[in-house]
């Protein structure tokens, strides 16, 4: 049986997602958790390979469940929030059909960014605490350039496991709140560092150490020597939730927040 599981962590003490050589990551611990739980080797698929620092709310990962095994699903979440670390926590987990897969069957991704304009404690791990003022109106002229599809070479990080840099934008847009700005923005697909490059840029703008013609120019222009010039911290960032065909019957991210 399929099981897909809904994943909250704080990224602040892991590699990232993916299982690395050197260092911790949230995949290596959540398999080690079913390793202790049913002595066998289960390889956990997530929706998506978050880097070093980077927080989710809404990640969605799957496994196939042990043969042979009588556990609920109730107490398989139970049992492994028993088992992971103090910052990984299962919130649910559900049966899905055998074609399911939490990074291909995906429709969508939405990350959240948030930016402080003063220095903080407290939040340390969680935002990007800025000092200079910014331009709320240049900030909200160069997001709505993002909207639609663009390639977005310009805005990410080399690899090699993807075609092409081409990503549609399905939303994107801040709220300002006193000191406290949250970006966010909704995709099919993103590459590489790609929110964290249009953070940092998008925040230039508004700090007046870039141009709107000069951000439009990345955007409409890629440029391979720009790849994410520049990239905002990663601790700001979290990835909020993933949509998936209703078929699957699983979780739907922002359904009372009005962001459609």
């Amino acid at each position: 049986m399929k099981i897909a599981l809904l994943v909250e962590y704080d990224g602040t003490e892991f590699s990232g997602w993916q299982v690395q050589e050197n260092g911790r990551s949230v995949q290596g611990d959540l398999e080690r958790a079913f390793q202790q739980l049913f002595g066998v080797a289960v390889a956990v698929h997530g929706a998506g390979r978050t880097d070093a620092g980077v927080h989710a709310r809404g990640m969605v990962a799957h496994v196939e469940f042990p043969e042979g095994s009588e556990m609920t699903l109730n107490k398989l979440t139970i049992a492994l929030n028993a088992t992971t670390p103090y910052d990984i926590v299962i919130h649910d987990a559900r049966a899905v059909p055998d074609d399911f897969h939490a990074r291909h069957s995906a429709l969508s991704r939405t990350y959240r960014y948030t930016v402080k304009r003063e220095r903080v404690a407290i939040e340390r791990n969680f935002v990007w605490a800025i000092r200079r003022k910014v331009d709320a109106e240049k900030i909200e002229q160069v997001t709505a350039m993002i909207l639609g599809e663009h390639d977005f070479t310009s805005f990410s990080k080399r690899t090699n496991d993807v075609d092409h840099y081409r990503c549609k934008i399905e939303y994107a847009a801040w709220q300002f709140e006193g000191t406290r700005y949250e970006f966010t923005i909704r995709a099919n697909r993103f590459v590489r560092g790609m929110v964290r490059a249009l953070v940092g840029a998008i925040v230039q703008v508004g700090q007046g150490m870039l141009s709107v013609d000069d951000f439009e120019g990345l955007l409409l222009r890629p440029r391979e020597f720009a790849r994410a010039k520049y990239i905002a911290p990663a601790h700001g960032l979290v990835l909020e939730g993933i949509a998936y065909p209703e078929h699957f019957g699983l979780w739907v991210p922002f359904a009372n927040e009005g962001i459609t």
